[in-house]
């Protein structure tokens, strides 16, 4: 059966994310940011949950030499990150071309960007 996320879930949800042992942290359930919270219940108990949280993704289109475009994007970056904040948003992420993540990285990781987990970002639209 699946159903909303009730408090009482978390533990088992927690016990669940532990056991998978995966190097990222369960999110915080009980954020506003966590728009969509669905568990499947089998037996009286929780054998799965899915979450969609509020996040946005970045694009940067920018032109000029490698100085002019490291000046845009120190000074687009921290004004990004505070509105981003403003609107409630608690992270936002960025997906890098391949043919330019190994030059791009470490001007991402100067601005404080990091490179959080090395799985493939996949996508889908949601309408069905």
């Amino acid at each position: 059966m699946i159903r909303d996320l009730l408090p009482s879930d978390i533990p088992q949800i927690k016990k669940i994310h532990e056991a998978q042992g995966f190097s990222y942290n369960l999110p915080d359930l009980s954020s506003p940011l966590i728009l969509t919270k669905k568990v499947r219940v089998e037996g009286g108990r929780v054998v799965g949950a899915c979450f969609l949280r509020v996040t946005a993704e970045t694009f940067l289109v920018v032109t000029g030499s490698p100085v002019e475009k490291g000046t845009t994007l120190m000074e687009l970056n921290p004004e990004i990150l505070r509105e981003a904040y403003e609107k409630g948003l608690s992270d936002i992420v960025c997906v890098v071309p391949p043919e330019i993540s190994e030059s791009f990285a470490p001007v991402l990781a100067r601005l404080g960007w990091q490179h959080d987990r090395d799985w493939p970002m996949w996508s889908r639209s949601t309408n069905a």
